[in-house]
């Protein structure tokens, strides 16, 4: 019998890890596009590289319960169609000594995602968003991107979108606009160069542009004039070789708030937040309140359990999947996996509703998954 265990676990964990590392990859794959505009923009690449490792736990909570479930399909359905379940069946060998190592590995793999969502993932992530405004106080560049449009003052709803950024930080293609506090779009820059200074030691920055144009511009105005038939002025319109645009860049740090996401707090910071926060409120204000902190929590620990769930489901597809093809496990992994996520998701918009218990609702998809996992291997340890 141990030699099978030991047969069983090494095909296990084998596929398991060709899994994690590709799952590992492609979730990392979406930060590396964002790249190559952060160190064209001067970013340092050992810092880039540091914000990938930080961000490793985080990501680990959401690979390791899928890889599980991918290694426990594939697996076990190679296994069925090369009839090794049944041979083992006619040796006396009963389904429950089979996934026994499977079992045991969701176990460990569940104490391990229980230790990475509770203490280790949450602080990581917040030194990960603190290391991201690190390089703002060197050069503001590194934050923004190419072809998106990104906030240059926050006091004065500065947007600003370019084409492309030269390696000396020259940007080409600018447009800046400037809205008001209702949204309307108060004027509008064009320029064909500009570059962000800053003065080293200080919190004061520029953003200089070459061969400018500005047009005035109220919405407000103009739908009055289409609405009315009144005759009101016409846009202003600017152009000149050079302009200087202030920029608060350092104002806006230093407003930022202090108080961390409920994301990025590990438990005792969590279950101290909860308490302050129920003791400061009083009726619906103190549920709504209460309901976040517990959803955060409970959304934690269903994923840290999501391990065992996975495999008490994923082991009966993959026994009666008896063709050898991967396409059919691969297919049925991923099906299973969006309607865990698909859950979460749902119980993150019901946080404003503590009437529904998103707390509670988050744990359907693991009850679900170990109730119809458990009949199925039930039924298949009767025949």
């Amino acid at each position: 019998m141990r030699i099978i265990n030991r047969h069983i676990t090494k095909s296990l964990l084998a596929t398991l890890s060709l899994a994690m590392g590709i799952l590992v990859f492609v979730m990392l794959s979406a930060h590396f596009f964002r790249a190559f505009s952060f160190l064209a923009a001067g970013g340092s690449p050992l810092v880039f590289a540091k914000l990938l490792v930080l961000l490793i736990p985080e990501i680990l909570r959401y690979v390791l319960p899928l890889s599980l479930l991918v290694s426990t399909v594939l697996v076990f359905s190679r296994m069925s169609a090369d009839n090794e379940i049944v041979a083992l069946k006619a040796s006396g060998v009963g389904i429950w000594q089979i996934v026994a190592p499977g079992l045991l590995l969701a176990v460990i793999f569940c104490g391990i995602c229980t230790w990475l969502s509770l203490w280790v993932a949450p602080p990581l992530r917040n030194t990960s968003e603190q290391l991201r405004h690190e390089p703002l106080a060197i050069n503001p560049l590194t934050l923004l991107e190419s072809g998106l449009a990104s906030s240059l003052s926050k006091s004065s709803n500065l947007n600003v979108r370019f084409g492309h950024s030269e390696s000396n930080g020259l940007l080409r293609n600018i447009h800046l606009t400037q809205l008001s506090d209702n949204g309307e779009i108060l004027w509008d820059v064009t320029a064909a160069t500009g570059v962000i200074t800053t003065i080293p030691g200080t919190q004061t920055s520029a953003l200089v542009l070459r061969d400018f144009s500005i047009s005035e511009l109220n919405l407000s105005a103009t739908k009055a004039r289409q609405q009315n038939d009144r005759e009101v002025p016409l846009p202003g319109f600017y152009s000149a070789s050079s302009i200087t645009i202030p920029l608060d860049f350092g104002d806006a740090e230093d407003t930022r708030s202090l108080k961390r996401k409920l994301k990025t707090m590990p438990l005792g910071m969590l279950l101290g937040d909860l308490a302050w926060t129920i003791s400061q409120g009083t009726g619906d204000v103190k549920e709504n309140s209460g309901t976040r902190h517990w959803l955060e929590l409970q959304k934690r620990l269903a994923l840290s359990f999501s391990p065992l769930a996975f495999l008490l489901l994923g082991i009966p597809f993959g026994i009666q999947n008896r063709r050898s093809e991967t396409t059919a496990g691969l297919l049925i992994c991923l099906v299973l996996a969006l309607f865990f996520y698909l859950f979460m998701l749902w119980a993150d918009g019901l946080a404003n509703r503590p009437k529904y218990h998103p707390e509670l609702i988050i744990w359907l998809p693991n009850l679900l998954y170990e109730v119809g996992g458990l009949v199925a291997l039930f039924r298949i340890s009767r025949h």
